[in-house]
């Protein structure tokens, strides 16, 4: 398996190790949530999200990565606009490897880094920006690897709904010329994620009938 597509099974398999082994059952439901969530968005099928037994009718995301402002999406329209903008695009950031994840009454926290990968040029044209950290671009239509540490916080209802999502970038990119050939594809990342949808899981994830 490709490295990056690894690091990304290997995120999603902890998120689906600590949904089962979490005592608590509505601790447990955020667990599942995220993880399907996660499972979904990256494979392309992000319009399962917004099933009622999900989301709120009325999600509220708050981001900031890779941007000088923050991105505030109110109102599922504007989340559903987000997500498509993003598949239209090509859009890839997926996990790189391990993080610390918690859980409690009222949501989730994470603490992880993404990458996605960009050709040089871009990076160059924006290197003066905070979220970069004065990258060493000596080619600039070869493809680099940009990881981004960040923090979220991810609230929920108490019937195990997802409120909305807040994620920040909170350090300078990385930046590693990579080979074109190491890049995951989409069909690369939706084989991985397809594995965590509700109804492919083998624990007992209350959303199996989605």
């Amino acid at each position: 398996m490709p490295q990056y597509v690894e690091k990304l099974d290997r995120h999603l398999a902890h998120i689906e190790s600590m949904a089962e082994s979490e005592p608590d059952p509505h601790r447990s439901r955020i667990l599942w949530n995220y993880l399907h969530h996660g499972a979904l968005e990256l494979s392309g099928n992000w319009e399962r999200i917004f099933d009622p037994s999900m989301t709120v009718d009325h999600p509220h995301y708050e981001m900031r990565t890779g941007s000088d402002e923050t991105v505030v999406l109110d109102g599922a329209d504007e989340v559903k606009e987000f997500y498509a903008i993003i598949e239209d695009e090509n859009v890839m950031a997926i996990n790189d490897g391990l993080h610390q994840l918690f859980v409690n009454d009222s949501g989730l926290a994470e603490f992880a880094s993404t990458v996605d990968f960009a050709p040089g040029h871009v990076i160059a044209d924006e290197r003066d920006a905070w979220y970069y950290d004065d990258p060493v671009i000596d080619d600039p239509d070869a493809t680099y690897a940009r990881v981004s540490p960040h923090a979220m916080y991810w609230p929920y209802t108490d019937d195990g709904r997802l409120v909305g999502e807040r994620v920040y970038q909170i350090e300078p990119f990385t930046v590693e010329k990579v080979d074109p050939d190491a890049v995951p594809t989409v069909d690369d990342i939706a084989a991985v994620a397809e594995a965590y949808f509700p109804e492919n899981v083998d624990g007992d994830t209350p959303y199996a009938d989605l």
